[in-house]
This record gives structure tokens, sequence and C-alpha cells, in this order.
């Protein structure tokens, strides 16, 4: 059975405040966003809303959902508007400076959330020292989801950031793919399925490094002329860092190729409510209709509490 519980964070009152919904919004997106929970609330005077109150979603005794009230509304019907953020949400408010050298993108979090005094879970070992980073500026949130770029692109393993219940997670997709089928006969109500070039697609990768010696730049260029022929050239590039050497290079050039020179597949896809699900994790998608019969990976994940409804988009693995 769905709670929803509250705590003032002034007085620090506790209450169970599922009686009051009216209404709850569930949403999760796979990077750049924190969780949010918006929820619709009956007005009650022994109920006092605070900036920084804590706000919990639990299923029977299965932490779903730890966060932090950041909106509070309120119109003339007197029914009062929620919106809570986990705790990713302070990777994104705060920024700062970060020098890095040979650190994998698991170390960079656990410094990050040690100077911010954030709470980490289990985070995987994500098997990639990144030789140098060096972000000026820049919000905590994207220095860690570009350290898993990299990870991505020189490993082709791909990991997710999240929040698990009050802890930050990174999780390797691979391994926490759901026993979950979504599709014909099986929770799917409706669909949208397309392919395109345009969002993450190359054929031409293009990397250049300082070289010291010359004064100049080296150009390594990787391509695939059938694809050039077929949608022309759609080039990506990159400035690499300095003290890589050639078979370097060539290695994440091939595996550059490898990631991008193909359409994206992605789906839209309704659904009855299932709470397992959210954004980072994979589940396994088939309609026949389409001819698709594949794992993919929730890019963003939407829940009606209420109504026991969800609203996926998806993206092949």
């Amino acid at each position: 059975m769905i709670a929803i519980l509250y705590q003032n964070n002034v007085t620090g009152d506790a209450f169970d405040v599922t009686s009051l919904c009216a209404g709850a919004k569930w949403s999760t997106k796979r990077s750049g966003s924190p969780a949010s929970l918006e929820l619709t609330m009956i007005a009650d005077d022994a109920v006092v809303w605070t900036h920084g109150g804590i706000v919990a979603l639990k299923d029977d005794d299965t932490g779903i959902f730890y966060g932090y009230v950041v909106k509070i509304g309120q119109d003339e019907t007197d029914q009062v508007t929620i919106t809570a953020y986990d705790q990713t949400w302070y990777l994104k408010k705060n920024k700062d400076t970060y020098v890095f050298a040979g650190k994998r993108a698991d170390e960079i979090l656990t410094q990050i959330a040690a100077d911010f005094g954030l709470k980490c879970g289990e985070l995987e070992n994500t098997g990639y020292a990144i030789p140098s980073m060096i972000e000026d500026g820049q919000t905590l949130f994207d220095i860690v989801l570009k350290a898993l770029d990299y990870t991505l692109i020189n490993t082709g393993k791909m990991f997710v950031l999240w929040d698990d219940f009050g802890s930050l997670r990174i999780t390797d997709v691979e391994k926490s793919k759901l026993d979950l089928f979504v599709g014909d006969s099986s929770l799917a109500t409706g669909y949208t399925y397309e392919t395109d070039i345009d969002s993450e697609t190359y054929n031409k990768i293009k990397l250049v490094r300082d070289n010291k010696e010359t004064g100049k730049r080296d150009v390594y260029i990787f391509q695939d002329s059938n694809n050039i022929t077929f949608w022309g050239t759609l080039q990506d590039y990159e400035s690499v860092d300095e003290d890589m050497n050639e078979a370097q290079i060539k290695e994440r050039g091939g595996q550059m190729l490898e990631l991008y020179n193909r359409p994206t597949k992605s789906f839209e896809v309704k659904a009855l409510l299932d709470l397992s699900v959210r954004a980072g994790r994979a589940l396994y998608i088939g309609i026949e209709k389409v001819g698709v019969s594949a794992f993919f990976i929730v890019e963003e994940a939407s829940a009606d509490l209420l109504k026991e409804e969800m609203s996926l988009k998806l993206k092949v693995v």
C-alpha cells in the first residue's frame, strides 16, 4: 500500500498525509534533473508545510522517494500544492571548481559528496580512470554526469546516478535490468515508436590532440563511408587530452564511432503503474506490430499514483 509521509523540519512534527492527498505525481529522469514528487493536498491546520521539510513515498516497507520540499503553493480551493526533490537537487543547485586527475566517476562523486555533506550509498566501481578533468564553476551534477559520459565513451558501459531513498547511488545499467516485460498483452496501454538520426547519431568522428613538440594539432578521423553516402556527413568533434597516445586515441575514436554510428530508437509508452520502474533502469519492451523485442533504458518516467498509470520515455540500450 502506498503511503506519503511528511516531517516538518522546523518543529520536528511528523505526519502520515496519505489521506490528505488529492493528487500525486512521481517523476524521474535518467540524467540532468532530480527526481520529483508533486502533491496536491487538502489543507489541514495541523500540517504546516515548510521549505526543506522531508517528504517520503513508500510502498509498504519499500522506500520509493525521499526528498525535500522546495515549492509550496495554495489557491482559492484551499488545496496546497507541494513539490519535493530528492538529494540530487543539491548536486544541481551547487556550483564549484574541481580539478581531477586519474579519478573514476565513482571517486569523483565520493569526493564531491563529502565536500557538500551529501550521503552516498553503494557506488559501483566504474572501472575507468579519467586522465584529466578541469571543471570551472560547473554544477556538481554536470561534473559527475560528464565523468559518467567519459566512462561510457571509453568503456561502452553505461552507469546511472540516482538517489536511492536518501542515498546517492551509481549503478551499472546492464546489471540492474528489471525482470519486467512491457508490451503486447502486458502492462502497456499505448505507445509511440520513433527512430531518428538527429539527436545522438554521428557517422564521422574527428579527434584532435595538441602536439607540444610540433606546435600543431594532430588530427584523427574515424568514419563510416557507407552511412555518409546514405545520411550525409554527421561529424562529432572532440579535443582529447594531450597525454593520450596514438593507440588510446584510436581506441577512443573507434568506440565513439561504434556508439554513435546508428539511428537512435526511442519509445513513449503508457502503461499500468509499476513502482519498480524509474529512469535509469532497463526493461524489456515487446511490441510485435513495430517489430520491437529488446531491452530499453528508461530516459524519463512519470507516475500518477492515484490513477495508477505511468508514462515512459525509453531509449534502446
